[in-house]
């Protein structure tokens, strides 16, 4: 099998990052997308895409964060202090389970039915309500802008009601388009009257009102109305949030056909201003935290995708 179309933490990348080159990429702290200093926040899987330069560099699209519910108690795997030491963030990791370093794992590439298939495994240390998930990461050669992620539960875990994975950053292209069976919702729809600072409450929608891909699977789908999201000027109290990418990307959730119950719903916040600060966001409220809940259950797959079809295309795909 040739390597040069894949990104292997310790064989073609000299940081925990996987993925294409010219597709999605996911990195661990301190691996940066875009080759800066530590690339964020630790505790989060880094999202990337060749956005830039006209499609042929890759830059941050958004990040992924692992929030385990265990008896009402919710984790935050970018919030809550870690065990190792006491800052902000757990510990994601590739390799031995018991090394809570950010390892270079290469992954297995093996290859079924003429499709290359590029896998993972990420522990992540234990959250304070006692959960203890570790993922699997696993990329295909023929979707090459997806990554699914299939949860476990590590031996020693307390047992966990839902393991929600969200999207947190979607303030950053201006997500402001949620794309369900029938219709199309805006954060002014659903929080008119918001002025607050913060997150808004959730909005959830429930699995039927989710579109269907022709061969059945259940797709998400969030975008921006912009053509052109670079082209908003920077504010100059907070110009790293301009959107750095030379096009618009389709942001979504699938699950695929046999792998969700009807219990499944989508769930969605927004914000006015900016995370971290009280700058308001050009052109008003967007979403920022965008995922789907189900109950926990060991091997469950979310497929995390990022496209420059339109929802109504993607969901034409097989």
């Amino acid at each position: 099998m040739e390597e040069t179309h894949w990104l292997r933490a310790g064989v073609t990348a000299k940081t925990p990052l996987w993925g294409f080159r010219d597709g999605i990429q996911v990195g661990l702290w301190p691996a940066d997308i875009e080759g800066r200093d530590q690339g964020g926040p630790r505790g989060l899987f880094r999202i990337g895409y060749p956005i830039k330069d006209d499609g042929r560099t890759p830059g941050l699209v958004n990040f992924v964060a692992v929030e385990p519910i265990v008896q009402g108690h919710r984790g935050f795997s970018e919030l809550e202090p870690s065990g190792q030491d006491d800052k902000p963030g757990k510990w994601f990791w590739s390799g031995p389970a018991t090394q809570p370093k950010e390892g270079l794992d290469p992954g297995v590439l093996e290859e079924k039915d003429a499709v290359e298939r590029l896998s993972v495994t990420i522990h992540i240390e234990p959250f304070r309500n006692g959960a203890r998930p570790i993922v699997d990461l696993t990329f295909r050669s023929d979707r090459p802008g997806e990554v699914a992620f299939t949860l476990h539960a590590a031996p020693e875990s307390a047992p966990m009601e839902t393991c929600v994975l969200t999207a947190t950053m979607g303030n950053y292209m201006r997500l402001r388009r949620l794309h369900l069976r029938d219709h199309m919702v805006q954060p002014k729809d659903l929080w008119p009257d918001y002025t607050g600072v913060g997150f808004t409450a959730d909005a959830y929608f429930a699995s039927h009102l989710l579109p269907r891909t022709e061969v059945g699977d259940l797709l998400a789908c969030a975008t921006t109305e912009e053509t052109d999201p670079h082209a908003v000027p920077p504010d100059p109290r907070a110009p790293w949030w301009q959107y750095r990418g030379n096009f618009p990307l389709t942001q979504y959730w699938r699950k695929p056909l046999g792998t969700w119950k009807e219990a499944l719903r989508l769930r969605v916040n927004g914000r006015r201003v900016y995370w971290a600060g009280e700058v308001p966001i050009p052109g008003g409220m967007a979403y920022e935290n965008f995922d789907l809940v189900e109950p926990f259950a060991e091997g469950q797959v979310f497929v995390f995708g990022l496209s420059r079809e339109t929802p109504e295309e993607l969901a034409c795909r097989t």
